[in-house]
């Protein structure tokens, strides 16, 4: 095998290598994906939806009557993503309880609206 050939080899695989590692960066091919729901821009915004389901059922346990409809009103503000409200409410003691848990009141509203759509 020839140096040039083998620089050619050398590079095609250092390029298949980033190739490849791009469209893992980029599709997330192993990440879960859920049904679409009306409150994606919402949802979106919870890192692991399961734990958060979870953790959303003991919120709507505590707080009956929750409804993904008043949710999103109560959730849905311009520019206003989930960890600066719960940094704020957290800052402003505006806190719920759920099962022993004590969370800022947007995580807890955020952790029921994943419960509804599990």
């Amino acid at each position: 095998m020839s140096a040039v050939s083998r620089r050619l080899t050398i590079g095609g695989l250092a390029a298949a290598l980033l190739a490849a590692g791009g469209a893992v960066w980029t599709l997330h091919p192993f990440r879960k994906t859920y049904a679409p729901t009306p409150y994606d821009d919402l949802l979106g915004q919870v890192m692991d939806r399961q734990a958060a389901a979870k953790l959303g059922a003991a919120v709507a346990k505590s707080r009956p009557g929750l409804t993904p409809a008043s949710l999103a009103a109560q959730l849905r503000r311009p520019g206003q993503t989930l960890k600066a409200r719960a940094g704020r409410d957290a800052a402003e003691n505006r806190l719920i309880e759920a099962e022993g848990w004590v969370l800022p009141q947007s995580v807890g509203l955020y952790a029921a609206l994943a419960a509804q759509f599990g």
